[in-house]
């Protein structure tokens, strides 16, 4: 009877959100429905797919055989922190989490006081409208509360792929990221309904920041979580769906720099509002590439047709309303002109850098899709493209990144310019003879890219010291240039991270014997042997190896390869052992056919420098995000 409650409690929020939704819709026709009080249906909304959620989440803890989706998804062997996860493991619960924190942002928005109170109840009619939506493909197409006939005794077993920690918080921050920018998008609206009140965008900077950093922080867990869990040795795949949470985490690192001069100029308003509105917009679309079967992805959860097109559905309508919209704004040409040579020239020439690299992954992600339904071919765009357009664009960006932070507002003059930055050149200068020494007859991109991280690094380092050791300028060190130099910090560390784990890696893939010794960098990898592990629900063949560097054994590294009893599945986990300058990354394969002895096994070892400085930066980037969330909510939340 409790999962029953579940969907009524759907059926209710549905309807509800319905008057939103049609206040909304007869608003745009001008008629006049203003007796709705969004702030109450908000609540109330909020408390239903609350109930609905925890009613779900209370049905994997108890093994509710009787619903389709906790059969699908788990059994009674399950560990209790795999059951919670289950939840979100699927496709019907994880829409119904996405759903959760839409309502969720609705909820916090609506408790904020010093927001004058027509223009929150139209952010929360818009909000309340894509909640109503989301609410009709849950019930309608993906109801997480379908029962199962007859009822099962053992549930088939959640994906052995999602039976790891880092599953357990990557997908609730990837949503809170991607939905988060509902919130975004609904103000933005607002803000166009309002005339373009210039005053009223201060509301919008903390959305945009915190939204931003929960989508940091959850591309960087899953990030991490293919890292070690595939066992194929690297972080980023260009997998769509990769691609997918990649889109808007552009546009919306565009819009966290135009969002500041917003106030400033008509130009950058305008910006910020396109922005917000195609962030989410690629947002929905990651959501149409993980859901619709359309393209083949490791992390796909659905692939009915029918789904696909009520979300296709959904995007068009929202991308359309939202762009009808932001028409609205583009007749006003009154706007400052830029200086190149100014910050704000530098930011503008950064975010038209940044939306061609936006645009060229989205077209490689997407085009496969028109190839299959135009010309009938399938075809796949893999890593070679995709580092071939982001290898040039990172060069102005990076440059842009280094430079910028010393430009005047406004205009600034070439030749004092120079002299301003003097020191800085010379760090880059000191910076790129030792990066080059060090890397001397390695790749020439490797070291392009070392010297442009290595120069960012020197230069956020030496912004950094004129506001802590400077006697002469007695300025405070300020929320927002601390933020912008963790930023602009962490970007440099990613460039150095990703760079040595891309370019620089060693590989070596082999039949192994027991007792043999595998040279890689300066570590001797000795095979040990293979031993049988059972653990809570699966059967482990943990692989042995002793690895030493001088002729002294410095650890035991143990790759498993699991066997899942319930869903007659395997999983490859990676040992690795990380370190400062990089990592030894060890993957157990299978046994030869071809030795009668049973001695050789497929080993896949790697070195994979600066790796660790990847997971540093997505850390700086992310504390980054909440320094300037804290900033500008302390007016605001």
């Amino acid at each position: 009877m409790t999962s029953e409650l579940g969907i009524v409690f759907l059926f209710l929020a549905l309807i509800l959100s319905s008057f939103s939704f049609i206040k909304l819709n007869l608003g745009f026709f001008n008629i006049n429905f203003s007796s709705l009080c969004n702030i109450k249906i908000t609540n109330i909304v909020f408390t239903l797919i609350f109930l609905s959620f925890i009613i779900l989440t209370y049905s994997f803890i108890n093994s509710d055989f009787s619903l389709d989706v906790v059969v699908n998804n788990s059994n009674s062997q399950l560990p209790f922190i795999y059951k919670i996860t289950g939840v979100w493991g699927n496709h019907e619960g994880s829409i119904l989490l996405w759903l959760l924190v839409m309502a969720f942002f609705g909820f916090i928005f609506s408790k904020i006081r010093n927001i004058n109170s027509e223009f929150k109840e139209l952010v929360l009619t818009i909000q309340n409208s894509l909640i109503f939506l989301v609410s009709l493909f849950i019930v309608f197409t993906s109801n997480p509360f379908q029962k199962s006939f007859p009822p099962k005794i053992e549930g088939v077993d959640l994906n052995p792929l999602l039976q790891d920690p880092g599953l357990a918080i990557h997908p609730p921050f990837l949503y809170l990221g991607y939905v988060g920018f509902s919130i975004v998008y609904s103000i933005s609206l607002a803000l166009i309904s309002n005339k373009g009140n210039f005053k009223f965008i201060e509301i919008l900077k903390p959305w945009v920041f915190i939204s931003w950093t929960f989508l940091t922080i959850g591309i960087g867990l899953g990030s991490w979580w293919a890292y070690y869990e595939l066992g194929w040795g690297g972080f980023w795949f260009w997998d769509p769906v990769e691609n997918a949470s990649l889109l808007p985490w552009l546009t919306a690192s565009t819009l966290l720099h135009t969002i500041l001069l917003a106030n400033k100029n008509s130009l950058f308003f305008k910006w910020t509002i396109f922005l917000a509105i195609f962030t989410f917009i690629l947002s929905l679309l990651g959501t149409f590439l993980v859901r619709s079967g359309v393209l083949v992805s490791v992390h796909a959860f659905a692939n009915d047709p029918s789904r696909g097109l009520f979300i296709l559905f959904l995007l068009l309508v929202i991308t359309l309303f939202g762009f009808i919209k932001f028409l609205k704004i583009l007749d006003n040409k009154n706007h400052k002109e830029i200086n190149f040579l100014s910050r704000e020239g530098v930011i503008s020439l950064n975010s038209i850098f940044m939306l061609s690299l936006t645009f060229t992954i989205l077209i490689g992600t997407i085009y496969p899709i028109f190839s299959n339904v135009i010309l009938d071919k399938k075809i796949s765009v893999g890593a070679p493209f995709f580092n071939s357009i982001l290898s040039p664009m990172m060069i102005p960006l990076t440059i842009g990144m280094i430079v910028g932070p010393f430009i005047k507002w406004g205009r600034d003059d070439l030749k004092f310019l120079i002299n301003r930055i003097k020191y800085v050149i010379i760090l880059i200068l000191i910076s790129s003879l030792i990066i080059w020494y060090l890397n001397f007859g390695g790749p020439i991109l490797s070291i392009i890219f070392f010297i442009l991280g290595g120069s960012l690094i020197a230069s956020s380092t030496y912004e950094l010291s004129l506001f802590l050791f400077s006697v002469k300028r007695k300025v405070k060190l300020s929320k927002k240039i601390l933020s912008q130099i963790l930023a602009h910090l962490g970007i440099g560390i990613l460039i150095i991270g990703v760079t040595g784990s891309s370019i620089l890696k060693e590989e070596k893939i082999q039949f192994q014997s027991i007792g043999e010794e595998i040279m890689i960098k300066e570590f001797n990898v000795k095979f040990l042997g293979v031993r049988s592990v059972e653990g809570a629900n699966y059967i482990s063949q943990m692989g042995l190896f002793d690895i030493s560097k001088g002729g002294n054994i410095i650890k035991r590294m143990t790759p498993e390869k699991r066997f899942y009893n319930s869903g007659k599945q395997m999983t490859t986990e990676a040992a690795i052992s990380s370190g400062i300058f990089g990592d030894l990354y060890i993957a157990l394969g299978e046994r030869s056919e071809n030795d009668p002895d049973e001695k050789k096994w497929t080993t896949r070892i790697w070195y994979n420098p600066f790796t660790l400085w990847i997971w540093m930066s997505v850390i700086l980037l992310a504390f980054a995000g909440l320094i300037s969330f804290v900033r500008f909510s302390q007016s605001r939340l």
